[in-house]
């Protein structure tokens, strides 16, 4: 028997301990968007706007924007495999 691993999106972590826990970002604000200083660029002013219902991101400055698993992969540098074994969200499966 061999086993693989799936995408477990249900064991991503929430994007509010994602964010403001896992990478240190200060999201400043109430509601759904929040600001945060863009990591991707020499922000002097919280150009980041974060979904901490969806994930989503997106700064209109320097044109970055995606998902929980975009971020988690361009900030460390790895691929998707990597990012979803290290955020916790995979499942073997058995075949």
């Amino acid at each position: 028997m061999t086993s693989r691993v799936r995408f477990a999106r249900e064991r991503m972590p929430s994007p509010l301990g994602f964010y403001a826990e896992r990478h240190a970002l200060e999201l400043a604000g109430s509601g759904v968007w929040r600001s945060a200083l863009c990591p991707f660029h020499g922000d002097k002013r919280p150009s980041l706007r974060v979904n901490v219902e969806t994930g989503a991101y997106w700064c209109p400055v320097c044109g970055a924007k995606g998902d929980i698993l975009r971020f988690h992969m361009t900030m460390l540098g790895i691929d998707f495999r990597a990012a979803i074994e290290d955020l916790g969200a995979v499942e073997e499966v058995c075949r």
